[in-house]
């Protein structure tokens, strides 16, 4: 009995996992890590763009000379 339900609790993980990596690209995401340069902030943005995000600059006083200090914010879909 105990085997079985710990067999249903790990589908359901995987499961659950499994949606959320369907819907991953309608969330915001750090644009990733290294220093900006003007060409990798260009593309960067179309791409959030063309997510349908924009990008932001994180408000936590972060280094603004390095690229995981920004991200592609995507308003949620029913919003």
């Amino acid at each position: 009995m105990r085997g079985s339900a710990l067999i249903a609790l790990g589908l359901s993980g995987l499961t659950l996992a499994a949606c959320q990596a369907v819907t991953a690209p309608d969330r915001s995401y750090s644009l990733g890590d290294g220093v900006v340069s003007y060409d990798d902030l260009r593309r960067a943005g179309d791409k959030c763009k063309a997510d349908g995000g924009i990008i932001q600059s994180k408000q936590d006083g972060g280094d603004p000379a390095q690229l995981s200090n920004y991200t592609c914010v995507i308003p949620r879909a029913g919003k």
